[in-house]
């Protein structure tokens, strides 16, 4: 007896798109799994993540539950919504066909016979091709605000905050000073550039009720992170690049510079190897310099 059972897949990059692109491809595989008589008895939905990444929890669970004899067709609204490029789709299909699971289009009316071969492999490249040429249009647009200063998303840095302007005819983004929190970067920064140790600054920063940009008690990587920012003096990057004078700075050049000497200062000294063994007090002594954990370590004799 043939199994009508089937799962759904669906997911939504973070491009244009949102919740509202899941409901209608699900809506879609509903209504083509009715047609052709299937039962889903399963939906794996991965949100905001692009195809092209391996970092897709449900779409591994739904492979991994392949071989558990759950389903044996996976319906998904377009090809494109399960790979976006030949390599991924081939591998992961190849797993499926072992597990005797088969992959079927919503949109696509993909024949089961040579033709149909043929059409899924244009169909495919086609995907793979759009998904190249979105990577490149994406990444050129944010190359271009990095060099006119205009904010590219992610963690807005403690000292700054977003806001929207005119800017070209379009609404823009843009890192602009927090007058609130700007005082405490720059103390931050004075304190280090005087040698304070890391762990000092830590506490002093915990213990007055600071937060980092994130909103979260600040931390030994918090703080490096924040030392190493060149936003703070009015840089923004992207990728390798540097665009400098591009924001409004909170510290000045010389503090900077000065933040950095004292961080190459605490790196550990070359000629020392860490040991392979575990040492009992390993990750509870910290330095009280820079605010390291002490490591065991072993010289060659």
């Amino acid at each position: 007896m043939e199994n009508n059972n089937c799962c759904l897949y669906a997911r939504y990059s973070s491009h244009k798109q949102n919740a509202t692109s899941i409901e209608a491809q699900i809506l879609e595989i509903t209504a083509y799994a009715e047609r052709l008589g299937y039962n889903i008895v399963e939906q794996y939905i991965d949100m905001a993540i692009s195809g092209k990444s391996d970092d897709r929890p449900e779409f591994l669970r739904m492979i991994e539950d392949s071989s558990k004899g759950k389903f044996s067709r996976i319906l998904v609204y377009s090809l494109d919504r399960f790979a976006r490029n030949r390599y991924d789709s081939a591998k992961y299909k190849a797993k499926l066909k072992k597990n005797g699971v088969k992959v079927l289009s919503a949109k696509e009316n993909i024949s089961d016979d040579p033709a149909g071969i043929v059409m899924e492999g244009v169909l495919e490249s086609m995907a793979e091709y759009y998904s190249a040429e979105l990577s490149q249009k994406v990444n050129r647009n944010m190359l271009l605000n990095a060099e006119k200063g205009l904010y590219n998303g992610g963690a807005v840095p403690l000292g700054y905050r977003v806001i929207e302007q005119n800017f070209d005819t379009y609404k823009k983004k843009k890192l602009v000073i927090d007058e609130n929190t700007a005082p405490i970067v720059q103390a931050i920064f004075k304190m280090r550039a005087n040698d304070i140790p890391v762990v000092e600054i830590i506490d002093f920063l915990n213990k007055n009720g600071y937060k980092n940009g994130r909103n979260k008690p600040f931390n030994k990587n918090s703080l490096q992170n924040l030392f190493k920012n060149k936003k703070y003096i009015g840089t923004t990057t992207y990728g390798e690049k540097e665009f400098p004078n591009t924001i409004e700075p909170i510290v000045d050049i010389e503090t900077f510079n000065k933040v950095q000497e004292v961080r190459e200062k605490y790196k550990h000294a070359p000629g020392i190897r860490k040991a392979e063994d575990r040492y009992l007090l390993t990750g509870k002594l910290f330095c009280g310099k820079c605010g390291s954990k002490y490591i065991g370590v072993s010289r060659k004799l």
